[in-house]
């Protein structure tokens, strides 16, 4: 996509993004820079974010985060932003019962849109043509596959978004 293409379709997401998920999106990108860690409370909010259609596994995932301490997702969400290596997150985030690779790429890209994008088997599909589940090792390539598909300027959420709007509206899936 060229950058018209990728204003165009990240434009379309904006449309029909949820008031609600916006507005989550929004407060994490505000507050996760300077807070350095996710709450047990927060961490919720991400899961009811990217988990938003699918009632019953996101009420399980809720269900799983309440079995550690809210201190326990507060260490190793900050154990994750201390690295730089989008595997060694992936790996340490899911980490915390109920949190898998696909939200663990929510919660980098919630911390810094600029560097992260959300990563799952829509965004692997689109990219790499294959379709299955995001594997952690495909996390550095899809962010790699963005900064390289970037025609400048944009961050790589922009990038992403457009891409998984594209995506979504040729498929009919991700309402």
């Amino acid at each position: 996509m060229d950058a018209d293409e990728i204003r165009h379709w990240s434009e379309q997401y904006d449309e029909v993004y949820d008031d609600d998920l916006e507005a989550i999106e929004e407060r994490f990108n505000e507050t996760l820079p300077d807070q350095q860690c996710l709450t047990r409370d927060g961490l919720e909010d991400v899961i009811r974010w990217k988990l938003n259609g699918q009632k019953g596994r996101r009420d399980r995932n809720i269900e799983k985060v309440n079995t550690v301490p809210d201190e326990f997702i507060q260490r190793v969400s900050e154990a994750a932003f201390l690295v730089d290596d989008p595997k060694i997150q992936l790996k340490t985030l899911r980490s915390i019962p109920g949190v898998g690779g696909a939200t663990a790429t929510v919660v980098l890209s919630f911390y810094d849109p600029e560097t992260y994008a959300v990563g799952d088997r829509y965004m692997v599909h689109e990219l790499f043509g294959e379709d299955r589940k995001l594997r952690v090792t495909d996390y550095p390539k899809i962010l790699a596959e963005l900064r390289d598909r970037n025609p400048g300027g944009f961050d790589l959420r922009t990038v992403e978004k457009a891409y998984y709007q594209r995506y979504r509206d040729e498929n009919d899936v991700g309402e």
